[in-house]
C-alpha cells in the first residue's frame, strides 16, 4: 500500500510540476492506483529565499512554509518534500514544526554519492545555498568535497537560474557547459546541479556526463519512503 506524500511547491513552479512529473516516472507502478497519492501546495508567493539569506530582503519565507506544513499535516500525509534546494536552509525548523518525517535532499544526495565512492563534487547552485554553505554542512560528515565556481562562473549559474529557467526564456548552454568544465578540470568526479531549476536545464537539454539532479534525489527518496521505485533510483548520475 502506498504512502500519501504532502509537496511544498512553487519555488518555483516549473520546477515543482517536474518534481511530481520525475515521482511518477521513478514509481514502478503497473496500475494508477499504485502510484503514490500527492497533495501538492504550489504556492509561488513564498518570499525569495536566496534574497532572504543574503539579507537583501527582510521578509522570510519560513512562516509560508511553515503554515503549508502544518496544512499538509492536518491532510494527513506521511511524508513532506521540499523541491527548493535553498529552502533547506530552513529544514530543520520546518522539519521540528511538524510530526510527519520531512525530506532532506541534501542529507539524501550525500548518501547517495557516499556509496558509490565519489570523493569530490562540484556544485552548481544559488548563491543562498553556496554563500550559506549548505552542501558542505552536510558533506563534510561523508568526507565529500564541495567544489564551487569562481566568481565570475556562479554569475552565470546565477543567471541560468534567475534570467533563463525563471523567466521562461531558453537557457543558454553555453554558460552551462562552461561552469561545468570548470568544475571537473578543478577536479570534481561529478557536478550536482543543485538547484531545481537547474533541473528544468537537464530536463530540457544534453547535459553531458557525470551531472547529479538533485530533484532525482529527492524524487528517488519521496518513492522509495511511499510506494515501490524503480531500479533507475539507483542510477541517477548522467553517463556518457
Amino acid at each position: 500500500m502506498t504512502k500519501k506524500l504532502g509537496i511544498i511547491g512553487g519555488l518555483g513552479p516549473m520546477a515543482t510540476a517536474y518534481f511530481m512529473r520525475r515521482i511518477i516516472e521513478l514509481t514502478d507502478a503497473a496500475t494508477d492506483q499504485e502510484n503514490i497519492e500527492m497533495i501538492i501546495y504550489n504556492c509561488p508567493s513564498i518570499p525569495d529565499r536566496t534574497g532572504y539569506i543574503l539579507g537583501t530582503s527582510e521578509e522570510s519565507p519560513l512562516p509560508k512554509i511553515t503554515e503549508l506544513a502544518h496544512n499538509l499535516e492536518h491532510a494527513n500525509v506521511d511524508y513532506i518534500a521540499m523541491p527548493c534546494i535553498t529552502a533547506h536552509y530552513f529544514h530543520d525548523q520546518l522539519a521540528d514544526s511538524v510530526f510527519i518525517p520531512v525530506s532532506n535532499g541534501i542529507k539524501e544526495a550525500a548518501q547517495y554519492i557516499y556509496e558509490r565512492g565519489i570523493t569530490k563534487v562540484g556544485i552548481m547552485a544559488t548563491d543562498g545555498t553556496a554563500s550559506m554553505h549548505l552542501f558542505d554542512s552536510v558533506f563534510k560528515d561523508y568526507d565529500i568535497k564541495c567544489l564551487y565556481p569562481d566568481e565570475a562562473g556562479q554569475k552565470q549559474v546565477m543567471s541560468l537560474i534567475y534570467d533563463d529557467v525563471k523567466a521562461g526564456k531558453p537557457v543558454d548552454m553555453d554558460k552551462f557547459f562552461q561552469v561545468k568544465s570548470q568544475l571537473l578540470e578543478a577536479g570534481a568526479d561529478i557536478i550536482i546541479l543543485g538547484c531545481t531549476e537547474l533541473s528544468i536545464v537537464k530536463r530540457d537539454n544534453e547535459v553531458g556526463p557525470k551531472v547529479l539532479d538533485i530533484v532525482d534525489v529527492l524524487a528517488a527518496d519521496c518513492v522509495k519512503k511511499c510506494a515501490k521505485a524503480r531500479p533507475e533510483c539507483d542510477n541517477l548520475i548522467t553517463e556518457v
